[in-house]
Parts: C-alpha cells; structure tokens; sequence
C-alpha cells in the first residue's frame, strides 16, 4: 500500500515538522521493543511518516512500566489525531515486524 502525498509540505520545508519532544495535547501511540533492530525499524517508521501524513509529529525514546518492569519504549506523538488513526492501521512497518503497540 503505497500513499505517497505529491503536493510539498510547507513544514517540510520550514524544517519543524518533527519534533524532539512530545507535547501533552497530542494523541500518542507507544510501541514495544521486541527486535534486536529496533533503531532502523524506528528510521523506517519515520520514513513512512514523512512520505504518507501531512501534520507534525514526534518521536521519542521513553520509559514505562509493562508488566511491573519498567522498559524501554518508542513514543509516537501526532498533533492531528486522524493521522494517528491511519498510521496504526495503515503503517505497515508496524505488522510486518516484532513491533507492538502498547
């Protein structure tokens, strides 16, 4: 499923589409860290977010407690909350992998 967007991103050019930090407004996806290649995994997610939505979003290396250990995770942010509902379904980095959403 290719959704390649043709039209320029203005935020792409401006160079603040991603940030660094995720705001408390916005609508997070946490994803599990099952594969021993989780940071290319992470790059080809990123990659998938650039080239198939439109709005801002985040990426960040948190902690949180699964099952009474504290992990290591990714947290996705999304400043528009439909595009956090097409990535979910849409990405498939997400299914083909040993990547879980928490």
């Amino acid at each position: 499923m290719k959704l390649l967007v043709d039209e320029p991103n203005p935020n792409n050019v401006l160079e603040i589409r991603e940030l660094n930090f995720c705001p408390k407004n916005w609508t997070k996806i946490k994803l599990g860290n099952n594969s021993w290649n989780f940071k290319n995994d992470v790059e080809l997610i990123r990659k998938w977010i650039y080239n198939n939505l439109h709005g801002r979003f985040c990426i960040v290396q948190d902690l949180d407690v699964i099952n009474n250990k504290m992990e290591s995770i990714i947290q996705i942010g999304f400043e528009e909350a439909s595009e956090s509902t097409m990535f979910s379904l849409a990405c498939s980095h997400l299914h083909d992998r040993d990547i879980n959403i928490i």
